[in-house]
């Protein structure tokens, strides 16, 4: 049987909720915040690798891998490395996120969405919730005649042209660009940029493009005379959530002892003081002798 999980966030009841679906030959699937797991769950509470779920015998089981802030089944803690049995219904709650079970014999038409993308979702509605524009891409125009100009990738699944032409979405006043030089398609995956002019080819990071390409965070495009660099903060946020390094939000910061933070000022004011009372010493003597 298939197995269906659907996430969502528990900080916001009002998120959507992601959904995955697996093959019943499958023998692992892997949840946690780093790339190349089968659920991608981004978020610092979340560990690099933080959980799995094991098929063995037509049945699915669930383990906790040592994650550091633990992992809950119906609401109670899943031992470290012990595997509990999963049932239709059943409520995994890891980090932020709660994972309801499905498993089921019946076929639900369930839309295909790789595991990059929902987690790309994720991000971007996590990010929204920072304030207007955090999770969008963007353009910005670093040199050419609107120099500063930025432009945001606000809309999904649109195509966003740019050129001289007055309706483009990204109006360069560039004599050496064509009326529609480019354009930006943007979907769930990210966001891909086509050449469709014929000449002064479009390049990205110095090399042509040919066809399409997708972009990634800090590729700098260039247009005729105009260099415009690409942004992208799910992507960013999203490399550093996959940082060995990045720590967990639960986990205490280690500070200095409270005296060694007090006693600093009042070493530093008491060697300048006793510098100074050292050269108004020095030059008493000084005039004393004179």
């Amino acid at each position: 049987m298939p197995l269906r999980l659907q996430v969502t966030a528990l900080d916001d009841p009002q998120a959507r909720v992601f959904r995955y679906e697996f093959d019943a030959d499958r023998a692992q699937i892997l949840l946690g915040r780093r790339g190349g797991v089968d659920v991608l769950l981004p978020h610092s509470k979340v560990s690099l690798v933080h959980a799995r779920i094991e098929r063995r015998a037509g049945d699915y089981f669930l383990v906790d891998d040592g994650s550091t802030n633990g992992t809950r089944l119906n609401g109670a803690p899943v031992p470290t490395g012990q595997r509990q049995p999963l049932r239709d219904g059943d409520r995994i709650a890891i980090g932020s996120f709660a994972l309801e079970v499905a498993i089921a014999e019946s076929d639900i038409n369930w839309p295909a969405e790789s595991s990059g993308s929902i987690a790309r979702r994720m991000v971007r509605e996590v990010l929204e919730r920072l304030g207007p524009g955090e999770s969008q891409p963007s353009l910005l125009v670093l040199d050419g005649p609107q120099t500063g100009v930025l432009l945001a990738l606000g809309d999904a699944e649109r195509t966003f042209v740019l050129g001289r032409a007055s309706g483009s979405d990204l109006r360069l006043d560039d004599v050496d660009m064509w009326r529609e030089h480019a354009a930006l398609v943007r979907d769930a995956e990210g966001v891909t940029v086509r050449d469709v002019g014929m000449s002064p080819a479009l390049t990205v990071n110095g090399e042509r493009v040919s066809g399409s390409r997708a972009l990634r965070d800090g590729d700098v495009l260039v247009l005729g005379t105009t260099s415009l660099r690409y942004h992208d903060p799910a992507e960013v946020y999203l490399r550093r959530l996959e940082t060995p390094g990045t720590p967990d939000e639960s986990e205490p910061h280690p500070a200095a002892p409270a005296r060694n933070v007090r006693r600093r000022p009042e070493l530093l004011v008491a060697i300048v003081g006793g510098a100074l009372a050292l050269a108004a010493a020095a030059a008493l003597v000084y005039v004393l002798l004179w």
